[in-house]
């Protein structure tokens, strides 16, 4: 026997090896990662020992820190009049109404996000009456080599989806029990932003599998190998992107509209000065545009509209 036929025996074996790893990742993804009730209502339906945890931790623990933390934040507060600028009181009752109903109500809050994301989840999840069969096709090519190829990254590619999300099930329990403790922070000056962004990251989560159960149902449509390894690499990967996208559009969107309003305050404070009634072509305003500029920067331009 010579060194190509051991080479190729060994292939061979490795091959065998690999197909039947990647079938048996395959199905540990699907029941496990991708079932609903994996992915959803072993949450929606609350462990018993989870939710006795969860209990004991709000009413033992919580339930002191957040007296603590409404007494630091008067102290914060009282420290940040004096050495910073006034804060004003009712905007910390405020903050501290906020901030209670946050508290008390996290974990309602938390399961209403599985809810609404498992109802997108199950409209595609159920088109498929089998999930286990569309991960292994095309695995056993004439070519060797593309086989070991082929299956390596079948094994990776779903190695990655499954241990994403193993993860993601992992961080929706750690979510769970600690935004409650976010809901806390929301009294300090200054806090909002970071406890919304904790609720945000929540909620991207929660949404997660909905964007990889899309991409994953193009699985076997095209009878391409190569093209299905590459949508299982990206619906492990590309649910982040898609989240965050939309989140920071939607907030993109919302500083353009807090800086088109601050344009428009300082238009109404122009004298009726304004770049639409250039474009309108309205010459009174144009020509204002001296006694604009003297109401602006006195010291420099005289009353004739002279530079000093």
């Amino acid at each position: 026997m010579n060194y190509g036929s051991i080479f190729g025996e060994i292939i061979k074996v490795f091959t065998k090896i690999a197909r039947s790893s990647v079938i048996l990742l395959w199905h540990l993804t699907v029941n496990y990662g991708l079932n609903p009730k994996y992915s959803y209502t072993e949450f929606i339906n609350a462990n018993p020992a989870f939710l006795s945890f969860y209990n004991y931790l709000f009413n033992s623990i919580y339930s002191d820190i957040i007296v603590t933390v409404i007494l630091l934040s008067a102290v914060t507060t009282l420290a940040y009049n004096s050495f910073i600028k006034p804060y004003p009181a009712t905007r910390l009752v405020i903050k501290i109404m906020i901030s209670s109903v946050l508290f008390f109500e996290s974990y309602k809050i938390s399961i209403l996000f599985l809810k609404i994301s498992l109802v997108f989840y199950n409209s595609i999840y159920t088109l498929k009456p089998d999930w286990y069969t569309i991960g292994i096709s095309g695995l056993s090519p004439d070519n060797q080599i593309i086989a070991v190829l082929l299956n390596g990254s079948y094994m990776l590619a779903i190695i990655l989806l499954f241990g994403v999300m193993i993860i993601r099930q992992a961080l929706i329990f750690f979510f769970i029990l600690f935004i409650p403790v976010a809901s806390i922070l929301f009294i300090f000056p200054g806090s909002e932003k970071h406890v919304f962004k904790f609720y945000r990251i929540f909620f991207e989560i929660s949404f997660f599998p909905f964007f990889s159960i899309i991409i994953l149902y193009l699985l076997g449509m095209f009878n391409n190998p190569f093209l299905d390894i590459g949508l299982i690499y990206v619906a492990a990967t590309a649910p982040l992107f898609f989240v965050t996208e939309i989140y920071r559009y939607f907030q993109g969107s919302f500083n353009f509209l807090e800086s088109d309003a601050i344009m428009s305050d300082i238009s109404s404070n122009m004298g009726g000065f304004s770049p639409e009634n250039i474009l309108s072509g309205d010459s009174d305003s144009i020509m204002s545009l001296p006694n604009l500029a003297e109401e602006l920067i006195p010291e420099i331009v005289n009353s004739k509209g002279e530079i000093n």
